[in-house]
């Protein structure tokens, strides 16, 4: 086999791992060019009226978007098209994640329970599957290593299963922490998250977690693995664990997508004049130290951005809601 055959199927892999695994380790082959507002543009689109709280993708067209009500979108065509699935469910999902081209799975709840939806052909049927949690509503955080073993955490909750969702035992016993995000960066190395000023850390796989409390106050969240660091969300404080100073976030910043350890897209929202608030991207190339920032209108555009993801190692999506539509914005670099 050629060296150029032998780099292509490695390329083909770590798209395919990294198109199914959002937050997962950035790899790129080149530099990125600078993130610039010029290059944020209004996709023409199909796309249902809803708040999407979670977006993958599976391939360069290929995505999935989940909703405040239990809806379940799908595209094939890089986000022109979208198709409503039949989730079954009217609840809140909050998250999203295929670990296959046909094998995906989503969280959710209200009051009569906490819920994983599983599909293993594409989104066409989805099984749900009764979390039996001690607290009902929607969990906050799930990871799937593979088709088998996954996690899943929220309030009261931190569960595991090596069946595919078929059955779930708890991940520590004898705990009646709240559980925020858990991710894992490889096989071996995870973290979970309790919204408070402790973590939990795995280097053996799963097998034992052991629980870390930094001498700083913190209220951990959302976990990003970049470029083999470890960084945790704290309120609007990016915190390594890897060593290194803090990061302070724009007020507006409720979600990132890291491209690489300097360049990353903040979405989010704040309030001016007026009843509604105005939903917001913001652009750095320096890892916070400065930024860009555009604002969009809550009338025509949107009152909030809540879902992103990377389309391809060049575009990222973006998806917000304003007062009569939903929107969906892209960036080059």
């Amino acid at each position: 086999m050629t060296m150029k055959i032998k780099t292509f199927f490695a390329l083909l892999i770590l798209y395919s791992t990294y198109s199914c695994n959002d937050d997962i380790d950035s790899i790129r082959i080149e530099p990125i060019s600078d993130l610039k507002l010029d290059n944020l543009v209004i996709k023409q689109s199909n796309i249902p009226y809803g708040f999407y709280n979670d977006l993958v993708f599976t391939s360069e067209n290929t995505a999935y978007a989940v909703s405040r009500l239990g809806g379940i979108v799908k595209t094939t065509d890089g986000g022109t098209t979208w198709t409503s699935l039949n989730s079954t469910v009217n609840f809140n999902l909050q998250k999203i994640q295929f670990v296959t081209t046909n094998t995906g799975y989503a969280i959710g709840g209200d009051e009569t329970g906490s819920y994983l939806l599983k599909t293993n052909n594409a989104g066409q049927t989805w099984n749900v599957i009764n979390l039996n949690s001690v607290e009902k509503g929607s969990p906050t955080g799930m990871f799937f290593i593979n088709e088998n073993e996954g996690y899943i955490t929220g309030t009261k909750l931190f569960i595991k299963t090596t069946n595919g969702g078929a059955s779930w035992t708890p991940v520590l016993i004898k705990t009646t922490e709240d559980f925020v995000d858990v991710k894992f960066r490889d096989l071996n190395y995870g973290i979970a998250t309790t919204g408070k000023s402790n973590y939990y850390k795995t280097t053996n796989g799963g097998s034992t977690w052991q629980n870390i409390t930094p001498t700083n106050e913190n209220m951990f969240s959302k976990i990003y693995f970049v470029y083999g660091k470890t960084i945790l969300k704290s309120n609007n404080q990016l915190v390594p664990l890897d060593g290194g100073r803090s990061i302070t976030l724009p007020n507006p910043v409720t979600r990132l997508q890291f491209l690489t350890d300097s360049k990353c897209i903040g979405i989010g929202q704040h309030y001016d004049t007026g009843f509604f608030p105005y939903g917001d991207i913001l652009l750095t190339n320096n890892n916070w130290t400065s930024f860009v920032q555009k604002s969009y209108q809550p009338s025509s555009e949107a009152v909030d951005f809540t879902a992103i993801a990377r389309k391809n190692y060049n575009q990222t999506m973006i998806i917000g809601t304003g007062q009569l539509y939903t929107k969906i914005v892209t960036i080059n670099y």
